[in-house]
């Protein structure tokens, strides 16, 4: 199988030795920040974060969380544009390189906790202003995703806001993928779902759905595709590249 390529650790494996076989020093050191003209280009990384930035709206006064920081690439960008922002990762070599990488780079409001994101006690209830999931909840299975979007429900404050960045698995790519075709399905990405799953999970866990929108491809080519046809009924499914939510907390659980 090829070697894992997104950047985030599952919010909780089957067990450590899971996490470590998928997310130790290696992966973080060699594979998940490797240049790559398919993998993990600078088209890539540039839209990705774009997506990031719309749907958070950082401001200089939110404090922020994000699940599933892998190394804080994503953290530390967003720490120039808020208060303050924290990163969870439940990889200890993720949270080792993200205070080094922040350390080297003199960013004084992030901070990285090492911490399953199904479980965010630490944090007191309604104390983030908005929260990411940038690559993450393809990582993780249903019932573990459930108790992820509690937990973020929960340390959001009510008029906070709620990212989620992920595959889309109806997109022709993901298709090949999970049937074997051509292409294989990154190892750590165990549940890449459909909108409709994340909508029902969402308004199921206390969120209502503000923003759901698809991004397409970098690649000039395919992402002239996905662009055209993403919303063609019957076939527009199979080009949404990777699917972007912004959901808020609803007035009830």
């Amino acid at each position: 199988m090829k070697t894992p390529t997104g950047p985030a650790a599952p919010a909780r494996a089957t067990s450590t030795t899971d996490v470590d076989a998928l997310y130790g020093a290696n992966y973080y050191d060699q594979q998940l920040h490797r240049e790559h003209w398919f993998h993990n280009n600078a088209a890539k990384r540039a839209l990705r974060w774009h997506e990031v930035v719309y749907m958070l709206a950082p401001s200089a006064h939110d404090r922020l969380l994000e699940i599933g920081c892998a190394s804080g690439e994503h953290t530390l960008r967003l720490a120039g544009l808020c208060k303050e922002v924290v990163g969870v990762d439940l990889a200890a070599p993720a949270i080792e390189r993200a205070r080094a990488r922040a350390t080297a780079a003199r960013v004084s409001n992030a901070n990285f906790v090492c911490l399953d994101a199904s479980n965010l006690d630490r944090f007191p209830a309604a104390s983030f202003d908005k929260v990411a999931a940038i690559d993450f909840t393809e990582h993780v299975d249903d019932n573990v995703l459930v108790q992820v979007l509690r937990e973020c429900r929960r340390v959001l404050r009510a008029d906070g806001r709620f990212a989620i960045f992920t595959p889309c698995a109806s997109h022709y790519v993901e298709r090949l993928k999970s049937r074997g075709i051509m292409l294989k399905q990154i190892p750590g990405h165990i549940a890449v779902r459909g909108p409709a799953v994340y909508r029902r999970l969402l308004q199921q866990n206390g969120f209502s759905i503000d923003s759901l929108y698809f991004s397409p491809s970098t690649y000039p080519l395919f992402g002239r595709l996905d662009r055209w046809f993403a919303n063609v009924p019957i076939i527009g499914p199979l080009f949404r590249f990777r699917i972007c939510i912004v959901a808020t907390p609803a007035a009830t659980l």
